[in-house]
Order: structure tokens, then sequence, then C-alpha cells
């Protein structure tokens, strides 16, 4: 990452968390999204539903999903 997108990012983690989300939410409709992307994120979640159905994979409770991401954000910070 350049300067200053890593000084923005720690400006961002001083906002609280319902600002932090909001911020997050902003930026995602801002991404550019291709057909063909859409079509390639939809064939992975439904792949990945696949293997929830057949007992491939094991799901993750909410709560847990998102503190392991806050984990792995806070050990990268």
């Amino acid at each position: 990452m350049n300067a200053t997108v890593d000084t923005v990012f720690q400006e961002a983690l001083q906002l609280p968390e319902e600002l932090r989300m909001s911020l997050v939410e902003r930026l995602i409709v801002t991404m550019s999204s291709s057909e063909e992307m859409e079509h390639e994120h939809l064939a992975i979640a439904e792949a990945r539903l696949s293997e929830m159905r057949d007992g491939t994979v094991q799901g993750v409770p909410l709560g847990e999903a998102i503190r392991r991401v806050r984990e792995s954000l806070h050990s990268k910070a």
C-alpha cells in the first residue's frame, strides 16, 4: 500500500465501529462491477452452498466469523 492509503486506513480505524461499517459499505458500492465478475461471484456462492448442503464443509456462526475477521484484521494492523 502506498503512504496515502495507509494514512487513510489508520484514520478510518479511529472511527467508531458503525461509522467504519458505513464507510466500508460506501466503498463497496463505488467498486465497478462487470457482468462477468457478477457471474463468477454467483458461481462461487453456488459452489459454496452446494458444499454446505452435501456436508463437504461446515458453516460457522456469524458471531464467530466476525470474531475471526476482527482478529485477523487486528493482527495485520
